[in-house]
């Protein structure tokens, strides 16, 4: 592999695990957050870590999208492999489609939270019209499905090729779905974690590749 591609792979796959690591950080200042109930999201939004935590979010979902690039490059850049490609589009619509939902938190979610405690209850119209209306779970569905089944396109992928552990590719899949269908605080922090091991153990493996030396054999690869 030539060195300017494997530093760019390394690269994104630091990315990828360093947006775990924002994720849990972000999610731990956020807290929880309930969209079924927008009364709850208003009163969540007054908390101090709040805009703090979604501003890491996002910083963190940035991250998110170099690594997707940068393992799709490394499970691309031996050889074809028919399911990095599906699953790098999936996973892209996946992170892209729920930023502009973490922006509009980040940024409103304060300002409507403050008038919903003043008495001004009809600011909870702005926030169904954003996460309960039909355009508003159009996005979120279709978000939630391009984050589960491409990060469950590269676990097959991973699987696949046998550079990586295997069983990173299954945590990875399982960390992503964790996230983007958030059925409790726990469980959506223990899927940043779970993106944060999953991808640290993928950069830890290439690198030791990496830097071998020529002719020494490859690492297991924990298949």
């Amino acid at each position: 592999m030539h060195n300017q591609s494997s530093r760019e792979i390394n690269l994104g796959l630091i990315a990828l695990a360093l947006s775990g690591l924002l994720f849990a950080l972000g999610i731990i200042l956020r807290g929880p957050v309930e969209l079924a109930d927008p009364g709850s999201c208003c009163r969540a939004a007054l908390s101090a870590g709040y805009v703090s935590g979604w501003t890491i979010i996002l910083v963190g979902a940035l991250l998110n999208l170099y690594g997707l690039f940068g393992l799709y490059r490394y499970l691309t850049s031996q050889a074809m492999n028919r399911f990095a490609l599906p699953a790098l589009v999936l996973a892209v619509a996946g992170v892209a489609l729920v930023i502009p939902l973490a922006t509009f938190s980040a940024v409103h979610g304060p300002v409507i939270a403050n008038l919903y405690a003043q008495g001004t209850q009809d600011v909870i119209a702005v926030v169904e019209a954003s996460f309960r209306s039909p355009l508003g779970l159009a996005l979120l569905g279709v978000s939630s499905a391009g984050g589960i089944i491409g990060p469950l396109l590269f676990a097959v992928a991973i699987w696949r090729d046998g550079r990586l552990p295997r069983w990173t590719g299954v945590i990875f899949a399982l960390s992503v779905a964790l996230m983007a269908v958030p059925l409790t605080f726990p469980t959506e922090l223990l899927g940043a974690v779970l993106l944060l091991v999953s991808a640290g153990f993928m950069w830890r493996s290439h690198d030791q590749v990496r830097f071998a030396p020529s002719g020494a054999p490859r690492p297991a690869s924990g298949r």
